[in-house]
């Protein structure tokens, strides 16, 4: 592990030199090194859950690889780390549609940030490959440990049938019994999830909210659980989005993709959250966690 770690930091330094220094900003990148695509959009000084796909060129993407992360503060000097360095697990999406490697990772100040990463191949060689991130000050959405929003979003007695509140075209009432302010007020711990099944860009949400139902059977007398619809008129859509209104709870909590599932405590507080599909094995985790 030692020499590994070694040769890791000495190809992310001089990889990640040639990517992120240069005075126009371009990536002088191998073509022979595999492209990053971070998923992750709201990053901000502490912990994050860092997601990210790799693909090799001409072949798409690689999964299940053993796949280690190094990070770097990128300055006028140069680079400053490595800060970190950290092994990732693979998150299958549903279906076989795709997947992204999970980092836990923490970041200690604001800026521009350079991710090093290294893929060992099945012949034991390493691949190495870099990516650059912009780490906010704070972040855009409910951070971890702090209050969950209130919202008063529309819940089943606002509405004449759940075709109103949501696109899932077999819906669990309970998901839809109350606003998130009311569930905050039980003094249970809550999971919301964000996501419109019908109309995912990434075709994650659907699969999402059936792990939010399946998983909810085993909890329900324990916390609560909430979906709340992207689209607030989702009965009105009919297959054209330009038709669509977002919903405000979205831009209460911040949010400019989808899914996202958030986990708060019995107090209130943000505990979890996940932006992107998450599954079971990664929910249950975060419920035990507000369970104790």
């Amino acid at each position: 592990m030692i020499t590994i770690r070694w040769t890791l930091l000495t190809v992310f330094l001089s990889l990640l030199s040639l990517a992120f220094v240069a005075c126009d900003g371009s990536s002088t990148e191998p073509d022979a090194a595999p492209a990053v695509a971070i998923t992750s959009t709201d990053l901000a000084v502490g912990e994050n859950r860092v997601t990210f796909g790799i693909l090799r060129r001409g072949e798409g993407p690689i999964k299940n690889a053993e796949v280690q992360v190094q990070t770097f503060v990128i300055t006028d000097a140069g680079l400053d780390g490595p800060k970190q360095t950290i092994s990732t697990s693979f998150r299958e999406w549903p279906g076989g549609s795709g997947g992204v490697y999970v980092a836990q990772l923490n970041f200690d100040v604001p800026g521009n940030w350079g991710l090093g990463i290294m893929l060992t191949q099945p012949d034991g060689s390493l691949l190495p490959a870099t990516a650059r991130i912009q780490v906010r000050e704070q972040s855009m959405t409910p951070a971890i440990g702090a209050p969950a929003i209130r919202s008063a979003n529309k819940s089943s007695k606002d509405v004449s049938n759940l075709e109103e509140l949501t696109t899932d075209t077999e819906p669990d009432p309970d998901l839809y019994s109350m606003t998130i302010a009311e569930a905050l007020d039980k003094n249970k711990p809550l999971m919301v999830t964000f996501a419109s099944p019908a109309y995912c860009q990434s075709a994650t949400c659907g699969p999402q909210v059936d792990v939010i139902k399946d998983i909810k059977a085993g909890y329900s007398n324990d916390m609560n659980f909430l979906h709340i619809e992207v689209y607030d008129n989702p009965n009105e859509i009919q297959g054209d989005l330009t038709r669509g209104r977002i919903s405000p709870t979205l831009s209460e909590w911040g949010l400019i993709t989808e899914p996202w599932t958030f986990v708060m405590d019995a107090e209130g507080l943000v505990q979890a959250k996940f932006e992107g599909f998450v599954g079971p094995e990664d929910l249950e985790t975060a419920i035990q966690g507000v369970l104790q």
